[in-house]
């Protein structure tokens, strides 16, 4: 056992707090667009420190810490085409303006604003399908985390994966966004810090010579340049330039924040600042997985190419790298602070990411398929229990996935994919309703459905590399949007909503 007594007197203490400020907040849910999106009333400063919490978990840190680890500084692309990207979107508006005025509550609901409310249902299918494939894998690798740097035995790794998901189930059922938000602030406050501990003690102890030298020696020109690097290339970088506008403007649990905003003026002022955080978001973790490089040592290369990292003279996973490090470097109470900042940032992921993908399948599945069947509409009541049932079913398939579906190759890659099934049919779907007067139902039809094609068969069932997949499912998307309008019969003019 890594944990001495005042490690667990910090992480209890702290998820005890959590619990408590989150279960508080129910008294302040007074209906569905509280539950939802926080009754619009979020400010820059609160809006900037939750998107960024939402955005930041210890899945994240673990996912880029195995990129930087693999890939050394060529991963640095990434993170810099995330961080650029949510500046532009941020001072252009690109979307996320037009969004807030709107009224949205999820990202579906503009297909109805834009289509039809069937295709409002299809585009809330594929969110739902892609949003819970993708945070499929969060909590057992959030376990191996927490099982590795406190020390806990791996056969304890269920028991630990369970607790995390009641704690998060239990403050975003019963306070949906408004417990989230509040929680997402303190959160980010003790995740800085915790950032901040690791990346001066590990950069502190690999020294930054060390750092440098092992990069080049393992993988020479490749873990400096991503045009080098096998792993990535011209099309790695073209995708993630789309998937990150993607990402910035359509992702369901990055789009609530902008919907929560007070304005649409602060909702852009909100992206922007926190793309200067996510500059850092990524590299930080990046630098820790290449510190692991130095500190942990290299074994045999592994299937995909990659060095192996070594713990006490036994190979391990290079997923399982960056918390092996963090192990062996930080003593009692810091290792505390450490682990109660990772789970700061579990927590505020892991309860946004339940509320943006139950309020789809409640909101744009569920909801949509009831007024087709002629069925009155349901009270705000009603409304919120249909999304905390949601929230349930979403918690026992994350739970049932992340036990049983063998992840092979890099986090960050199947994260992508998996976003990439709705946000390459839905990005293009967007951009062509706001800003192509052509754009209609038929389109719209054929890029969801094409660009969800493109990523799920070459990735899952023919083996195709992410990055090729990726960038064919925005190509599919693209042409399916443009073939299907052409063709189609033209849409009678959007709805329009009041600004606010």
């Amino acid at each position: 056992m890594n944990f001495a007594v005042i490690d667990w007197v910090i992480v209890i203490a702290y998820l005890a707090g959590s619990l408590v400020i989150g279960i508080l907040a129910k008294k302040f849910v007074g209906n569905l667009s509280h539950f939802l999106v926080a009754g619009r009333e979020l400010g820059l400063h609160v809006g900037i420190a939750t998107l960024a919490a939402t955005e930041i978990g210890t899945i994240t840190f673990m996912y880029f810490a195995e990129l930087g680890y693999k890939a050394g500084f060529a991963a640095f692309c990434t993170a810099m085409i995330s961080g650029i990207v949510m500046i532009i979107v941020g001072r252009t508006g690109f979307i996320v303006s037009r969004f807030r005025e709107l009224k949205l509550m999820t990202v579906p609901e503009y297909f109805e604003v834009k289509y039809s409310q069937g295709l409002r249902i299809v585009t809330g299918i594929l969110v739902a399908v892609g949003g819970i494939l993708n945070m499929g894998v969060f909590l057992k690798i959030e376990g191996q985390f927490l099982t590795i740097v406190s020390g806990i035995d791996s056969k304890y790794l269920v028991a630990v994966m369970t607790a995390i998901l009641i704690l998060e189930l239990v403050y975003t059922v019963l306070g949906g966004m408004v417990s989230v938000v509040i929680t997402d602030f303190l959160q980010y406050v003790l995740l800085s810090v915790a950032t901040i501990l690791v990346t001066i003690y590990a950069v502190n102890t690999a020294g930054w010579e060390n750092i440098t030298n092992k990069v080049t020696s393992v993988m020479g020109a490749g873990g400096w340049s991503p045009l080098e690097n096998p792993r990535f290339g011209w099309t790695f970088l073209v995708w993630q330039v789309l998937l990150w506008f993607a990402m910035s403007s359509c992702w369901q649990t990055t789009a609530m924040r902008m919907f929560s905003t007070n304005s649409p003026t602060t909702a852009k002022r909100v992206m922007t600042w926190t793309g200067v955080i996510f500059l850092g978001r990524g590299m930080l973790p990046m630098l820790w997985g290449i510190c692991a490089l130095v500190i942990l040592g290299t074994g045999p290369v592994g299937s995909d190419g990659s060095p192996t990292p070594m713990l006490n003279g036994q190979p391990i996973e290079p997923i399982e790298a960056m918390p092996a490090m963090i192990s062996q470097l930080l003593g009692p109470g810091v290792r505390g602070i450490v682990v109660a900042g990772m789970l700061a940032a579990t927590m505020s992921v892991n309860s946004s990411y339940l509320l943006g993908w139950s309020s789809v399948l409640s909101q744009d599945v569920i909801l949509p398929i009831r007024s087709k069947m002629g069925k009155g509409d349901l009270s705000s009541k009603a409304q919120i229990l249909i999304n905390r049932v949601a929230n349930v079913g979403v918690s026992l398939f994350v739970m049932f996935w992340g036990l049983y579906y063998p992840l092979a190759g890099s986090t960050y890659l199947y994260l992508t994919i998996t976003g990439t099934i709705f946000l390459s049919g839905a990005f293009v779907s967007v951009v062509g309703g706001l800003y192509w007067a052509r754009a209609n139902v038929t389109g719209g039809y054929a890029a969801m459905l094409a660009g969800a094609a493109g990523a799920i068969i070459p990735f899952f069932f023919l083996g195709w590399d992410a990055n090729i997949t990726g960038f064919c499912a925005f190509g599919l998307a693209a042409a399916g949007l443009v073939l299907g309008s052409l063709l189609g019969k033209p849409s009678p003019p959007a709805l329009s909503r009041a600004t606010p």
